[in-house]
């Protein structure tokens, strides 16, 4: 059945993604940075951690296919201030327990972090607010400021990280991830894999992409391991480490039973790497890849393929940005040949393993 955000796994070569050109979005998209708050941009946040400032979104590192993800309506319509939404200075909300500890929130001169939580797979999204959007965020949640009055820009960036929602947001999301889960589920036991869009928010893709281009480049994260001498990697690294637990829920509901996260793996291959024919260890029982980042800039899917070695046969999995791949990683084979000169790939693999795993987690 075709289900929003989902769409049939691409076999050997056909794209998951379509280029985005007309003028309207891309005079939209103009007229919102016009609008924004950056100047109270990076400057502010500490360098060294994580960090996904509002007040800048869209940055050029939102892949071109999410910004249609995004609400069109510049905030127009009846909307009302998230009850999802935690509000803090620093480190995380209350209802987030020492998950919250796990991602260092860099210190944001005069500003928040607004944490937002799926109301359909329980993560948190943390968005830092420079002073702008901090003021108003907390005059809002303090209802000391009236939603109509706020700018088009402002309410805009509100709408697009669901600090603002409109009525019946909740139950309207927790159909939507209802029928993304039957499909999914239906399509792992029949396959051992399934796409699947969306987990994370495209400000957190771009987000993600400067955090490791960042760490690269600074010689934080180290190059080569077992698998290949071409590839940067970090294991349990703070920001993965994050979203990894984040979507626990998420890879249960996808899965069909509970899982519990192992451990979290970034990498980030340079050209002339090879991912060997492999199967993974015991720690890998449902694994999730996610292609976080590719160069040159893909306009849909990148040309660097994931191959599969399943009971139909080998399959072709052609991710663009933001794309996840749910598989069986212990069953299923999997590889890609070399990557072309001049390309690098960075992706996320989460690991989770049953509910009542005994081994050990890292």
């Amino acid at each position: 059945m075709p289900v929003a955000g989902i769409r049939r796994q691409p076999f050997h070569g056909e794209r998951m993604a379509t280029p985005v050109r007309d003028a309207e979005w891309l005079a939209r998209v103009a007229k919102l940075m016009q609008g924004s708050a950056a100047p109270y941009a990076a400057s502010r946040i500490s360098p060294d951690g994580f960090s996904c400032l509002l007040d800048d979104q869209p940055t050029q590192l939102v892949p071109e296919r999410l910004l249609r993800q995004l609400p069109r309506s510049r905030g127009e319509g009846e909307l009302c201030f998230n009850p999802q939404c935690r509000l803090s200075g620093n480190g995380g909300p209350d209802e987030l327990g020492p998950e919250g500890e796990v991602l260092t929130t860099p210190s944001l001169a005069g500003g928040t972090v607004a944490w937002v939580e799926d109301p359909a797979t329980d993560a948190w999204t943390p968005f830092w607010l420079g002073p702008r959007l901090s003021t108003i965020v907390w005059e809002l949640d303090d209802s000391r400021a009236a939603i109509p009055d706020l700018a088009v820009d402002v309410r805009t960036a509100l709408c697009n990280a669901q600090i603002l929602i409109p009525a019946g947001y909740a139950d309207s999301r927790r159909r939507a991830w209802s029928a993304t889960t039957e499909w999914c589920r239906t399509k792992f036991r029949e396959a051992g894999y399934a796409p699947i869009a969306g987990l994370l928010h495209p400000f957190q893709v771009a987000a993600l992409r400067r955090h490791y281009r960042r760490q690269i480049r600074k010689g934080a994260i180290r190059l080569g391991d077992h698998q290949s001498a071409r590839r940067y990697i970090a294991h349990n690294e703070p920001a993965a480490r994050f979203f990894h637990l984040q979507l626990t829920k998420a890879a249960s509901d996808l899965v069909g039973e509970s899982v519990k996260p192992s451990y979290v793996y970034m990498a980030s291959y340079q050209h002339g790497a090879r991912l060997e024919k492999h199967t993974d260890r015991e720690q890998c029982a449902f694994s999730i890849t996610m292609c976080i980042d590719y160069s040159p800039e893909p306009v849909a899917a990148t040309p660097w393929p994931l191959h599969l070695d399943t009971k139909q046969g080998t399959v072709t999995v052609c991710q663009a940005l933001g794309d996840g791949l749910l598989y069986r990683g212990r069953d299923l084979p999997h590889y890609r040949g070399t990557l072309a000169e001049g390309n690098s790939s960075t992706s996320i693999f989460f690991h989770y393993v049953a509910e009542d795993f005994s081994g050990s987690l890292d």
